[in-house]
């Protein structure tokens, strides 16, 4: 009995044992086929995240070396509108300098003009001056005194036109200048006509003065009727002197 119950004690030992080896071996071996499919997810994963971050590492190289030949392409950009822009900058900087320059040169070949304008219409204004000098120099006596009665009876003859209604009332004598002694016929005749334009007897005095070359000037008070020489000879000389003017105002 004994024995029978050792070696049935023994037996089922062996089987539970057995039993509980079997299971502990099912229970390695799932465990380890877990861990082992854990680790090959887990690797696969590792997988997937590497070709992922190789992916995105490749991008972004792809991406760094876009950005790169962009910005080079902005730099070499840059670069090229700096020098246009230089080169512009320099070209309207030499532009302007000869336009100043020739500016400068205009003037003053303006200004030599000008000089050389004003010193010619200052000698051809005093030649203009001399000649109204020389003329009373170079006419003779005889001359004068021809041309005198010319003057004088063109004067009587233009006297009969002249307005007279401006001599004052308070005026009661005039006075007759001539460059040489006028003739009482003609100092006659020039009265009657101041009677008849005025409409009353005025006195008149006759002067002699060299200076007014010939003609006749008659002297009312402050109003004076010029029929000189002289005076004829300046009008023109100061018309003559004006267009002189022009002349040089257009050069």
């Amino acid at each position: 009995m004994t024995v029978g119950l050792i070696i049935q004690f023994l037996f089922l030992t062996a089987i539970i044992s057995g039993a509980i080896i079997f299971t502990l071996h099912r229970v390695f071996i799932s465990s380890v086929e877990g861990a082992k499919q854990r680790l090959e997810r887990d690797a696969e994963a590792a997988r997937t995240k590497e070709v992922e971050l190789n992916r995105k590492i490749k991008q972004a190289d792809e991406e760094l070396a876009a950005r790169k030949k962009e910005l080079d392409q902005i730099e070499q950009k840059m670069k090229l509108d700096l020098e246009a822009a230089a080169n512009k900058h320099r070209e309207e900087l030499v532009t302007k300098a000869r336009a100043d320059a020739e500016e400068i040169i205009v003037k003053a070949q303006n200004a030599a003009d000008g000089v050389r304008r004003d010193i010619e219409k200052q000698m051809e204004l005093k030649i203009i001056d001399h000649a109204v000098s020389i003329l009373a120099v170079v006419l003779s006596k005889r001359a004068k005194v021809a041309l005198e009665k010319d003057l004088v009876d063109e004067f009587i003859e233009q006297l009969k036109n002249v307005d007279m209604s401006k001599i004052s009332l308070d005026i009661k004598k005039a006075e007759v200048v001539t460059s040489c002694a006028i003739a009482d016929a003609d100092l006659k005749r020039i009265a009657e006509i101041i009677k008849s334009k005025a409409g009353r007897d005025i006195a008149l005095t006759s002067k002699v003065d060299g200076a007014h070359i010939c003609g006749v000037v008659i002297q009312f008070g402050s109003l004076l009727l010029d029929g000189s020489m002289k005076t004829a000879v300046k009008d023109s000389a100061l018309a003559l002197k004006a267009e002189t003017e022009k002349v040089y105002q257009k050069k």
